[in-house]
């Protein structure tokens, strides 16, 4: 199409128009802009373009047909654009179609080809399908912050700048933190970047949603939970195994005493010796034809653990486990019930690892809880064995010789002072 421009007649691609204004001094300035489906009720709003005989104009236009438009922003290649009046608009638009051409040419090291590259390697593949699951979550967060920045550029600052605008979800954060350190970690060697920035950035703290269990909680569960949801559980406090590993536990033979176990996560096998509070608890589950230990309602064994899932989702839904819900009880929860029981009893690290397939460092992690404990008991032997030097005899006298018991008035408890039951006698 032929528009009469600044400089004569000027062949414009489609959507392209100029708009002439004139000064009152009579000097006139020429526009360009890309409006798609100009003059018409569907029309978008004109961006400005540079000259048409300028360098840039060819790439300005070509970005222009590329965009997309939604709840009134701009996307070029999925990723958000400033708004077009925005001095920023141009400089990030051009950043992203380079980027793209890049890509196309099969050199691009972006985070967009970091993430597709990872996903599509066997490091990837071989995790655990929660990791996966979680990781594609965290991956679509990256793609959404840095889809064409280089992670060479990826600097600590800006890492724990992303982590900590996730605070007010600390698990999500956490899982975002250890996703973008093992995609950085990948991207090393395949040039990516020379290092991984995230390694030296900080956790969000209270990022562990689960606990372990209370004793009301196993009490619910054992009145409550149909003996296919209940033996699982009671398979995690005995062995410390992750979901779904202890979902792929095979039954163990009346003669064996111990239990195979193949660690989805890790790949490492690990045998559990069978406790024999936990084998009354195996020989209460029925025998069918199959070889696992854990069925379904039907009989027959869980082919993921998303089917687990949705059984152990429904119940936890019902009224009788409101408290694990208020609680934010979760099944994983278990696992650190585990650890927590064979530290109590005196297992050193080394052999709770070895039982719960984990490592010292997380053995210690989770048994936080236990040394603090030990320390309060111990703490408090020593207050006992010692009370004499530092007890309060007036605390004895109150006590022991002039003591009356409280009286309740009302909502309230009361009961004289000492001063007042002397002046009472």
């Amino acid at each position: 199409m032929a528009r009469s421009g600044k400089s004569g007649m000027v062949e414009l691609p489609r959507h392209v128009h100029r708009i002439t204004k004139r000064r009152k001094d009579g000097k006139e300035t020429v526009y360009t802009f890309y409006t798609r489906n100009r003059n018409t009720p569907a029309a978008l709003p004109s961006i400005a373009l540079p000259e048409p005989l300028s360098k840039e104009f060819p790439q300005a236009v070509e970005i222009c047909a590329l965009l997309e438009r939604a709840n009134d922003r701009w996307f070029l290649m999925g990723a958000e654009l400033p708004d077009h009046r925005d001095r920023a608009f141009w400089p990030s638009a051009i950043k992203i179609h380079a980027a793209a051409q890049r890509r196309l040419h099969d050199d691009a090291k972006d985070f967009t080809a970091l993430i597709d590259g990872f996903h599509a390697h066997e490091a990837f593949k071989t995790l655990a399908a929660s990791t996966r699951r979680g990781y594609q979550a965290s991956a679509q967060l990256v793609k959404a912050a840095w889809a064409f920045d280089l992670p060479a550029e990826l600097t600590t600052v800006d890492a724990q700048q992303a982590i900590d605008s996730l605070g007010d979800t600390p698990a999500s954060a956490n899982q975002f933190r250890a996703y973008l350190s093992r995609l950085m970690a990948w991207g090393v060697p395949r040039g990516f970047s020379a290092a991984n920035p995230v390694q030296f950035t900080e956790k969000i703290p209270g990022g562990e949603p689960w606990s372990p269990w209370p004793e009301w909680a196993w009490q619910i569960l054992v009145e409550h939970a149909p003996f296919n949801l209940l033996l699982p559980a009671i398979s995690a406090l005995f062995t410390g195994q992750r979901q779904g590993d202890v979902l792929l536990m095979k039954r163990p033979r009346d003669s064996e005493n111990t239990i195979e176990v193949r660690a989805q996560k890790t790949k490492s096998t690990v045998w559990v010796p069978v406790h024999s509070a936990y084998r009354q608890w195996i020989d209460k589950a029925p025998r069918g034809d199959v070889v696992q230990l854990h069925v379904g309602v039907k009989g027959l064994p869980y082919e993921t653990t998303d089917g687990f899932r949705a059984d152990w989702q429904r119940l936890m839904n019902t009224e009788p486990f409101k408290p694990f819900r208020e609680n934010r009880l979760v099944f994983h929860g278990i696992r650190k019930n585990a650890v927590i029981n064979l530290l109590e009893v005196g297992c050193t690290e080394t052999q709770v690892g070895a039982i719960c397939n984990m490592s010292e460092e997380m053995v210690r992690h989770y048994g936080r809880e236990v040394s603090v404990r030990a320390l309060a008991r111990d703490g408090m032997k020593l207050l006992e064995s010692r009370y004499a030097e530092v007890r309060q005899p007036a605390l004895e006298q109150e006590q022991n010789a002039n003591w009356k018991p409280s009286v309740r008035i009302g909502n309230r408890w009361t009961r004289d002072t000492l001063a007042e039951q002397r002046k009472k006698k």
